[in-house]
């Protein structure tokens, strides 16, 4: 009776399937899955099993199965992996209605994108785990969701993964801004985009951005700027904490945080070779003209702006140069001597100083808890092997290049320093015999 009803359910698979259009195939398989269609019928996959929209695959444990889709995206399904395909729209001579939105429900998968992403619409392509989203830009990648301490699918925890944890954030841009890395490689930087320690950050004309640092300090970087975190470190649990920031070029709007309140010369703001000791305080910054080529940093009196100086709007600063130093109160401001080098107060305030165009730092209202937030290994991976994705979460935009790592936790975004050893051996084996027994059509009960 069993062999007989197993007929009949094949019979019935081999029939064509008409209600939705087939999305791909199956390739090799190692092991079992199954794929849950949209009107809740179960159907057991084998190599050339067709896919489709809505389906649900579900690999077991100690399987791999690679799924081919109709406009050349591979994906490799690791074991005890969930992936549903939500939307799939692909038609050869319509680039426009391109369409591809997959759902990682549990597990992991290493993908290689096809047409769609890259002949039309870049965003047609998005792969979507717990809160976050994935955009794809032509990629071969890899994504895990992992559970308490370890991922699914792995006998043994892991250790903790290290993360290049944001030191800042941004919260408002005007225009735009890009960080180059110590690597040299630039990434442009978008609302809530995190900044790292060693971040070269730099605004393009007619823009700028205020930037909230994991101590509660601000800063809000002018237009045609250029500002190096060369050193930030604070830790609340160690009571670690050391800033060295530097203006190279432009201007920029500072109000100072936790860093330095205890001792100032935990916090080093550097300009043009000077140094603003802080002492919790608010006070702009400027390096222009030669100074922002690299050349004098002096400036006339009579144009302060043209070169490099500090001018205080809360708190109070002393401004040190090699050949000196002078205390700058509130409301008060100092230049480098173009002729001496020394920094001087300038007696009268011009009022382009005074009425800088650009917001104030501490105007913008940050939740530093949320916004810093650290990872507890629980959440999503992605690791690019070639070409680039960007994660996204609540506005939050993480980019990845080829060989970087990322991980959230559906509250932030973190740049991995290295790549976690789980996230390697998704390519399954594409010379494993599947099983003979199963019909390539599939086994299916309601």
């Amino acid at each position: 009776m069993k062999k007989l009803l197993c007929l009949m359910l094949l019979s019935m698979s081999s029939l064509p399937l008409l209600a939705a259009e087939t999305a791909g195939q199956i390739g090799y398989m190692s092991g079992v899955m199954v794929a849950q269609r949209a009107d809740g019928t179960i159907r057991v996959m084998a190599p050339k099993s067709l896919v489709q929209e809505g389906d649900t695959l579900v690999t077991s444990n100690n399987s791999y199965a690679q799924v081919k889709m109709n406009d050349g995206t591979k994906m490799t399904m690791r074991p005890d992996s969930n992936l549903k395909i939500e939307t799939y729209r692909f038609k050869k001579d319509s680039p426009q209605t391109d369409n591809a939105v997959f759902r990682l429900l549990k597990g992991g998968f290493r993908t290689v994108t096809g047409l769609i992403g890259k002949r039309g619409n870049p965003d047609a392509y998005k792969l979507r785990a717990a809160t976050a989203t994935i955009g794809i830009r032509g990629t071969d990648f890899t994504a895990r969701l992992c559970g308490d301490k370890e991922c699914p699918g792995e006998t043994a925890p892991k250790p903790q993964v290290p993360a290049a944890r944001p030191v800042g954030r941004v919260m408002l841009l005007q225009g735009a801004m890009a960080a180059v890395a110590p690597s040299g490689t630039a990434r442009k930087l978008l609302l809530g985009s995190p900044v790292y320690e060693g971040d070269k950050l730099n605004t393009d004309v007619k823009s700028h951005a205020v930037v909230a640092f994991r101590d509660e300090s601000r800063i809000t970087l002018q237009e045609s700027s250029s500002f190096f975190v060369e050193k930030f470190k604070f830790d609340k649990a160690s009571k670690q904490e050391s800033a060295i920031l530097r203006l190279l070029k432009g201007g920029v709007r500072v109000v100072t945080g936790l860093i330095g309140r205890a001792n100032h010369d935990n916090y080093r703001f550097g300009v043009a070779g000077a140094t603003i000791g802080i002492r919790g305080t608010g006070f702009d910054a400027w390096c222009n003209g030669a100074c922002a080529s690299g050349g004098n940093p002096g400036a006339n009196p009579d144009n302060p702006l043209d070169g490099a100086g500090v001018y205080v709007w809360s708190g109070a600063v002393v401004f040190i140069t090699p050949d000196g130093s002078v205390d700058v109160a509130l409301q008060q401001a100092a230049i480098i001597a173009r002729a001496t080098g020394k920094p001087v107060p300038i007696v009268v305030v011009p009022k382009s100083i005074i009425e800088n165009g650009a917001p104030r730092p501490d105007s913008v209202p940050v939740d530093f808890d949320k916004e810093f937030n650290d990872a507890d290994g629980r959440g999503l991976y992605v690791s690019v092997h070639d070409g680039k994705v960007v994660v996204s979460l609540d506005g939050k935009i993480l980019e990845l290049g080829g060989g970087e790592s990322g991980f959230t936790n559906g509250e932030d975004l973190l740049r991995l320093t290295r790549t976690p050893t789980f996230m390697s051996g998704d390519n399954g084996d594409e010379n494993n015999s599947s099983n003979p027994s199963v019909n390539p059509s599939g086994c299916v009960v309601q």
